[in-house]
């Protein structure tokens, strides 16, 4: 078995680990990361509209078990696998969550030292923002935050329906409120994709401390005899021999919500039973692949009376006609993320937002679960609606120990009954929506929910059971507390009991934000590097009221 040794060992080159890389590179540290996935060279990784495309080709794929409260449906989850991870496949919506999320995250869940105003300053060190420069918002970072260019006429349409619901229009959902309504930042420039691959470690272009490998299956993490502490990792290239990466300082795990576990597990890190079951030996008993959780939806469609969507754009002498468009002037539809709007709404009778609203100048069905319904054939909208804090808890778990194989993801959802509940208010407000005189001008007809109505809570809740699926952005399961016994992970993000190993990624959440999670995923990444490398700065803050919730 071959070996080589670095400062610091990353196993995974996602929208999190390539921050990670970057700040230690920079530090002067000496850094291998490893990517399962290959490099983000296509041209179809540049262009903002191609995001199906590279979603569908560039992803593990992860399915549910079938779950018992959404008709036994398996259900897509899958995950970028590229350099660059989601931020380079995914719909480049830049969203933080709210204020409360990580106030939360402080008060309830125990995580001292992650509230708001001690993540904030990571979310601006990440961002150059273009046109927001207020104390929310930073301008020098590595990923350029701006405005959508190309703005469809539906999207419109769907943004003043909102404005008739009563919400406001705002050009800020990660301001002093999340509440309105209007376009997406993104992270888009000059017509481009703005993937933390093509930021943060393009910066490094040559640098010699950083070394890059793709196709890089992990195995496990190696630990020493006395299974203390993490020596390295182990790691395959395209199926070939193993190969041991030694680390002087430490080893981070940024594979994900389903890797991450998965690499925890297969070192013997996790629930003991479990592990016996799958002939690994156990070491250190923590809850890992627990917690799971993840943010749902359902496509709330309408046919429109005239050919005003983007339906059939991608075909023909039209794709031909906005590929040049892009290529020669990178402006034009291309440039367009699809999602360019949307809205965030309070539904509960607080003023705290609890639903989100995704706009779609076209009618949705390209992230339904292969073979469950047909390709969409008419020009329409769609609102993909969903409730954004889910009480549902599942688990992953290993298959095998083959590191090959897939893990097996025991979503649970709607298994907490408050949820269903949820969502059906989810759905009766995207309906208002398309009762509203900008949207209704235009619709020829709703067809899903197709002849329900607003007020037939029976015939909703059916609707969400056969029609909710994922937005994908899975959370929790390397779990952030202080606690060995319910988390995985330190408030340092350091693997409890296990000395040189650390989980940084979407995986440590307690509760996933409220919204798109690529700039949060961003954001531990830059307080996963100042806490490797400043610890001293982490500052904890006890909360005076504190509870454990959906346990």
């Amino acid at each position: 078995m071959s070996s080589a040794e670095f400062d610091y060992v990353i196993a995974g080159a996602g929208s999190a680990g390539c921050v990670v890389a970057t700040r230690l590179v920079q530090a002067g540290h000496s850094v291998l990361l490893l990517e399962a996935g290959e490099k983000d060279d296509s041209l179809f990784h540049k262009i903002p509209a191609t995001v199906v495309k590279v979603f569908q080709q560039k992803s593990w794929p992860y399915m549910t078990l079938p779950q018992a409260e959404c008709n036994n449906r398996s259900m897509l989850i899958a995950q970028g696998k590229v350099l660059g991870g989601g931020s380079s496949v995914n719909g480049m919506i830049y969203i933080r969550g709210q204020r409360q999320d990580y106030d939360d995250w402080a008060r309830d869940w125990g995580c001292d030292g992650w509230a708001y105003e001690d993540v904030l300053p990571f979310f601006r060190r990440c961002e150059a923002n273009e046109s927001l420069g207020d104390r929310y918002h930073g301008e020098t970072g590595p990923v350029h935050i701006g405005e959508n260019r190309y703005r469809h006429p539906l999207t419109q349409a769907c943004i003043r329906a909102c404005e008739q619901m009563g919400l406001p229009y705002t050009n800020d959902f990660n301001g002093a409120s999340q509440q309105g309504t209007g376009f997406y930042q993104t992270n888009i420039k000059n017509g481009e994709r703005q993937s933390t691959s093509q930021t943060y470690l393009k910066s490094l272009t040559g640098n010699p401390k950083l070394t890059v490998i793709t196709h890089a299956l992990v195995h496990k993490v190696c630990l020493d005899n006395s299974a203390s502490k993490a020596t390295g990792v182990q790691y395959s290239v395209k199926g070939g021999a193993v190969v041991e990466a030694k680390a002087r300082k430490e080893v981070i795990v940024s594979a994900g919500a389903f890797g991450s576990p998965k690499i925890l597990l297969l070192s013997g890190i996790g629930p003991s039973q479990h592990l016996k079951d799958k002939g690994i030996q156990p070491l250190h008993d923590l809850p890992v692949g627990k917690n799971f959780h993840d943010h749902q939806h359902m496509s709330i469609n309408a046919t429109t009376k005239d050919n005003i969507s983007i339906y059939e754009e991608d075909k023909g002498f039209s794709a031909v006609k906005h590929m040049l468009q892009w290529l020669w002037t990178r402006s034009g539809l291309m440039t367009s993320n699809i999602l360019e709007g949307g809205a965030f709404i309070a539904t509960d009778g607080s003023d705290r937002p609890d639903v989100q609203f995704h706009f779609l100048p076209l009618l949705d069905n390209f992230d339904n679960t292969p073979g469950e319904k047909p390709e969409a054939e008419a020009h329409g909208v769609s609102i993909k609606v969903g409730h954004l804090r889910s009480k549902s808890r599942g688990e992953v778990r290993l298959l095998s120990s083959n590191p090959a194989d897939l893990v097996e993801i025991d979503a649970q959802i709607l298994s907490h009954p408050d949820d269903l509940k949820n969502q059906v208010r989810a759905v009766k407000t995207a309906l208002t929506a398309m009762e509203q005189p900008a949207l209704k001008r235009l619709i020829k007809r709703v067809i899903e929910p197709d002849n329900i109505s607003i007020n037939d809570d029976k015939a909703l809740e059916t609707f969400v059971r056969q029609n909710i699926k994922t937005v994908y952005h899975p959370g929790g399961t390397c779990k952030l507390g202080q606690n060995p016994q319910d988390s995985v992970v330190d408030l340092q993000l350091r693997v409890h009991g296990v000395p040189n190993l650390r989980v940084i990624d979407m995986s440590i959440c307690p509760q996933v934000p409220s919204g798109n999670t690529n700039a949060v995923a961003m954001m531990i990444g830059e307080r996963g590097a100042d806490l490797i490398l400043h610890p001293e700065n982490f500052q904890r803050q006890p909360s005076t009221t504190r509870e454990t919730l959906y346990v």
